[in-house]
């Protein structure tokens, strides 16, 4: 996996090598493992950090902020998130697996 990942503290390039369970007799056989330091920094398929994760959900839940507001606040920051091609639902969403556990 190797990806560029914007955080609040600006864009970071991330590496890691994942593995698959390769023992047949596994009950875990064929499971797919993320490479734990790029977990560090990102979800998978994500290319925000958990950092502006956490923002998001914070100014969300707590500060009771629309997703517009916050993104505005992010563009500020300098943390680039735009409305084209569904990024502002992919973020909600990954921000909500974050909250839910």
């Amino acid at each position: 996996m190797r990806k560029t990942v914007q955080t609040m503290d600006g864009a970071v390039f991330v590496a890691g090598k994942s593995k698959e369970c390769t023992n047949s007799s596994c009950t875990h056989f064929g499971k797919h493992y993320y490479a734990t330091g790029v977990l560090k920094y990102s979800l998978p398929y994500s290319t925000y950090g958990l950092d502006v994760l956490a923002f998001i959900g914070w100014q969300h839940e707590n500060e009771h902020q629309q997703l517009a507001e916050i993104r505005r606040s992010l563009n500020q920051r300098g943390v680039e998130i735009n409305e084209s091609n569904g990024t502002c639902s992919r973020i909600q969403h990954a921000t909500s697996q974050i909250s839910n556990g």
